[in-house]
């Protein structure tokens, strides 16, 4: 083959593979300023183990998510995500909570709006220390969380979300987040 054949070929192949980049999924790494509320038996400074209490601890949470299918507005994919919240009580231990989460996620875009709300369901194991000792516990956790992200610029997003789901192990306890923040969308 001649010089001039093979740089066809190698334009045609990077037109090819800029075609499939361009079709490829959309990434959104985000930040987000957290609150988390962790509540059930035992847990609070001055919970006895069979009354039921509640501890907050503010922080970030960190990922991103990816969109791997899409239907028209509807898009399907995954997000995994870090959280680290930490605040002081009136104890010398503070409230901890922290843990990494991941599973499977859906979302719109909303063809009128520069809205697009989203609904996810992760797994992953969760570290808190009840408010009660220095040293955390970690346990199997699952949650769902709702929320929404408002275009403010074409790649950049304001998000809000909620999220709700438990911690187990030997007791079950409840696991509640809230959250606002950027999204960058690549």
């Amino acid at each position: 083959m001649r010089l001039g054949s093979w740089l066809r070929i190698l334009v045609v192949m990077i037109v090819a593979m800029g075609m499939v980049l361009s079709a490829r999924a959309q990434i959104g790494p985000y930040a987000m300023f957290s609150l988390g509320h962790y509540s059930g038996l035992g847990v609070g400074a001055g919970t006895s183990a069979t009354q039921s209490g509640g501890m907050t601890a503010y922080g970030g949470t960190f990922g991103a998510y990816d969109d791997l299918l899409k239907a028209g507005p509807v898009k399907l994919g995954a997000d995994a995500r870090l959280m680290i919240e930490n605040s002081a009580n009136s104890t010398q231990y503070g409230n901890k909570i922290a843990g990494f989460l991941t599973g499977a996620r859906i979302d719109a875009n909303a063809i009128v709006l520069p809205f697009r709300p989203y609904v996810q369901v992760e797994f992953g194991a969760v570290s808190t220390n009840n408010g009660t000792q220095a040293n955390k516990t970690s346990s199997f956790a699952y949650q769902a969380q709702f929320g929404g992200d408002f275009t403010l610029l074409p790649h950049i997003g304001a998000r809000v979300e909620y999220g709700a789901g438990q911690l187990t192990g030997g007791t079950s306890h409840t696991l509640q987040s809230f959250g606002a923040g950027i999204v960058v969308r690549l």
